[in-house]
């Protein structure tokens, strides 16, 4: 079976990339204490595109999240999180891949994710990580018993010098109606120069690169320019309006944003992002309350615009 990523499987390997170590130069909040707490906030808009074999659909994507990171010592630490994403769809026109559901498959989406993660220092090259996750992704008005996940994750990180770390990590996960999930996570954080940097570690607050990959350009400490892209995977519970086949069905959206990102730290424990980019190979697919496909698409390239803003304290 081909691994793939649901929602805020993205948030899980945020969590799993913030315990490794990066490049000594990546301004840092300073703390007298052994407690980090954090939040996160953003607006994604993805803007009107076509539906390939009739109608068109937009959504705007609202991120929300709150962490904790607690050090037990220089050796041990651990990580809760809880996050949020606010999906509102807009489907338009009718089509192919509406008709099972008159025009309108589905409508606002929420995904609600708590984790734990425990990080260990070995030693100076090697750090171990482990933990689990709990989510929820539905439409509104959706039975959230019947949009529950929940799963484990684990894996490694090397500090080969003082310009790479690489790693890998692994997620296993029950899913919506579907087999169990294999989410195989690399890391990589590669210092090419003073200025660049190679790495799925420097991801904007509230959009993590996770199974993707960015090239860095550091303007300075305070400033970088960046291009990126990602997997992504959603699947979440229908409500039980509309059309009765679609009744508690199980929706789809999945494709690969591509980006530009600048960031600017007014102050180290800031991060202000600003990004815009085209999502291409999407795909929105439409099951029945057991999971059985009633309908299928591919979408143009879809163009969007969004800002993410992370603070620590």
């Amino acid at each position: 079976m081909t691994p793939d990523p649901r929602s805020l499987s993205t948030l899980f390997a945020l969590s799993i990339f913030s315990c490794c170590a990066l490049a000594e130069d990546v301004p840092e909040p300073a703390t007298d204490d052994t407690t980090t707490w954090s939040v996160i906030g953003g607006d994604l808009y993805q803007f009107d595109t076509d539906i390939e074999d009739g109608g068109s659909f937009s959504v705007n994507r609202v991120t929300l999240g709150a962490g904790l990171r607690y050090e037990f010592s220089p050796a041990l630490t651990l990580n809760l999180k809880i996050a949020t994403e606010m999906d509102q769809y807009t489907f338009r026109d009718g089509g192919a891949f509406t008709a099972p559901a008159n025009g309108s498959p589905w409508g606002n989406t929420t995904d609600v994710t708590f984790r734990g993660l425990g990080n260990w220092s070995l030693n100076e090259e090697w750090n171990l990580f482990l933990g689990g996750t709990v989510s929820w992704s539905a439409e509104q008005g959706a039975s959230l018993s019947d949009a529950f996940t929940g799963g484990g994750l684990f894996g490694a990180s090397y500090t080969v010098n003082e310009d790479l770390t690489i790693g890998a990590g692994m997620q296993i996960s029950t899913r919506i109606e579907d087999d169990l999930l294999y989410i195989p996570s690399p890391i990589i954080d590669w210092r090419i120069s003073e200025q660049f940097f190679l790495s799925n570690m420097r991801a904007p607050a509230g959009y993590p690169a996770s199974l993707g990959i960015e090239l860095i350009c550091y303007l300075s400490k305070e400033m970088n320019v960046s291009i990126g892209s990602r997997y992504e995977y959603r699947r979440f519970r229908l409500n039980d309006d509309g059309p009765a086949a679609i009744q508690n069905g199980v929706g789809t959206n999945r494709g690969f944003p591509i980006w530009l990102r600048y960031e600017w730290r007014p102050m180290p424990e800031i991060r202000l992002h600003v990004m815009a980019g085209v999502g291409v190979g999407q795909k929105l697919e439409l099951d029945d309350r057991n999971g059985n496909q009633l309908s299928k698409d591919d979408v143009d390239v879809a163009p969007f615009v969004a800002f993410f803003l992370g603070f620590e304290f």
